[in-house]
């Protein structure tokens, strides 16, 4: 006896042959599709067709044919956290290309910590995810060690061509130069840097720091950039909603006493932020006493009552780009032997957060 509905005989397993049958393709197709042999393409509609028939049959051999859902196959979006828009950002602009491709996204924060990088891949691997995007990598070498070919990455971040993995990539030194030249060029000489943890795991600060202090030193011998950051960690990070404006709003407080001091340049928009409204909580106006600029033109630095100077790198365009480079890498439209980079350019957004530096004292 047996309940309703239950086949009282046992299933027959699934073979790589009944995979093929349904694709309507060889064995040996099927064979090297879902290994991921390398130095082998096939049409998109035929990796479709064979992913499509290894997971309706439940194949189990290709751990790929797991996370093929009804939505498409997964594609695991890494990010250090979902607070700061210009991830926010990226992610939807990821999920915009991915549906028209049929990628389901998931997401996973990592507040840079190498830990969950790691945990991040051996997820993707052990779900049988079709690839990853790490809009930032914080540990490339030691993440991409462990990788090798065994999942499709995109690394988003700045221009490095020693990583051997597709990028879409920002000139950050470029970035940092465009900044100082217009700092230089409407009159200021004493400037700050404002900028949460700065060490090799983030080399976009750091790149952006060298291209301010090298056109600085360029444009205006005289000149000087006090740099002033918070070392901030994973846990605090994940415990603090608000840590990038805190860390502007603190540090800028810190340079007041500086009287040679007229501008403020923040690593980034939301730091800005923080900057700005300690200018204006000491009493001081913007651009009046100080100017203040960041990177990445959010969307509040374009509302009137910010009117934010900073610099555009194209957060949508850049998304778009990681999962159509991903993509092409999973369809093996790209080589196996071919690094794809994708460099996005960026331009300097003037609103009224800066002008002429102050002639009177403050």
């Amino acid at each position: 006896m047996t309940l309703d509905g239950e086949n009282p005989r046992i299933a027959k397993k699934t073979t790589l042959k009944d995979v093929a049958r349904m694709a309507g393709v060889s064995s040996a197709t099927v064979s090297m599709i879902l290994n991921g042999r390398e130095g082998v393409s096939f049409a998109e509609e035929t990796v479709k067709g064979v992913m499509a028939a290894a997971a309706k049959l439940n194949y189990g051999r290709e751990r790929r044919a797991k996370a093929v859902i009804e939505g498409g196959p997964v594609i695991l979006v890494v990010v250090p956290n979902v607070t700061n828009p210009y991830y926010a950002t990226i992610i939807q602009a990821v999920q915009q290309a991915a549906a028209e491709k049929n990628y389901t996204t998931c997401i996973s924060t990592t507040y840079r910590s190498l830990e969950s990088e790691l945990a991040a891949v051996q997820l993707a691997q052990s779900t049988g995810m079709a690839g990853i995007i790490f809009t930032m990598l914080a540990h490339p070498d030691e993440v991409l060690s462990r990788v090798g070919s065994k999942v499709p990455i995109v690394v988003m971040g700045d221009r490095r061509v020693d990583l051997s993995v597709d990028t879409v990539e920002l000139n950050n030194y470029d970035a940092g130069s465009l900044i100082a030249r217009h700092m230089c060029e409407l009159g200021h000489k004493h400037m700050a840097y404002i900028s949460t943890t700065l060490d090799s795991c983030n080399s976009i600060r750091m790149q952006r720091l060298k291209g301010l202090q090298n056109t600085i030193s360029h444009l205006c011998p005289e000149g000087t950039l006090l740099v002033k950051s918070r070392t901030i960690t994973p846990k605090v990070e994940l415990d603090n909603l608000l840590i990038e404006y805190s860390v502007g709003h603190e540090l800028a407080q810190g340079c007041f006493e500086d009287k040679k001091i007229t501008a403020f340049i923040a690593v980034n928009d939301m730091v800005a932020y923080g900057v700005m409204d300690a200018v204006l909580e000491a009493g001081f106006s913007i651009p009046g006493d100080y100017s203040v600029c960041g990177f990445d033109n959010l969307l509040p630095s374009q509302f009137d009552k910010v009117a934010l100077t900073t610099v555009e790198h194209y957060i949508q365009d850049k998304g778009h780009n990681a999962l159509d480079l991903l993509h092409a890498r999973i369809s093996g439209q790209i080589s196996s032997r071919n690094i794809t980079r994708v460099e996005i350019s960026h331009k300097l957004i003037v609103r009224s957060s800066t002008g002429l530096p102050r002639t009177r004292p403050v």
